[in-house]
């Protein structure tokens, strides 16, 4: 065997071994956007049937929509972290830190469950029932669990 053919079985192993048994992340990318996409249509579709839906909607306060979305953060932040990174930090590639790998996934996974929910919003008709502060309600509302289907999405793929 040549050198060559050494060294390429070589780089073959060690690519085989980061895949498969370091089960490092892959860099982000717009398939992870599909993914989510997926993901949070999936997870959504069991929620916005349910009849109680309307109802919850229709009674929120301002400061509870609050409250779901500052949840939906944190939540999105720890499953992130914990499915994600900490697989990751053990990466010694240049530019993979804390901030910037949970970032790019927190914003793809929380823009794509909110249109998601607006998808939902308007192909069901709920745009003909509720109105004003109702809409954002029920957008982030229904965003809560497809954040939450989206980030597993992308992230269980990987693992």
């Amino acid at each position: 065997m040549t050198t060559e053919k050494i060294n390429k079985i070589a780089e073959d192993i060690e690519i085989l071994k980061e895949r498969l048994l370091e089960q490092r992340p892959d860099r982000f990318s717009g398939k992870d956007f599909a993914r989510s996409f997926f993901g949070a249509l999936f997870i959504a579709a069991t929620f916005v049937f349910s009849g109680k839906l309307f109802d919850i909607v229709k009674q929120m306060q301002p400061y509870q929509t609050i409250i779901v979305i500052v949840a939906t953060i944190i939540i999105l932040v720890a499953e992130i972290y914990f499915i994600g990174w900490s697989r990751a930090r053990m990466s010694k590639e240049a530019g993979r830190n804390v901030f910037e790998f949970t970032l790019k996934r927190l914003v793809a996974a929380y823009v794509v469950s909110i249109l998601v929910a607006v998808f939902y919003f308007y192909v069901l008709g709920f745009n003909r029932s509720l109105f004003g502060i109702e809409v954002f309600n029920f957008i982030f509302l229904v965003a809560m669990p497809c954040s939450i289907g989206a980030a597993v999405a992308d992230l269980l793929r990987k693992y």
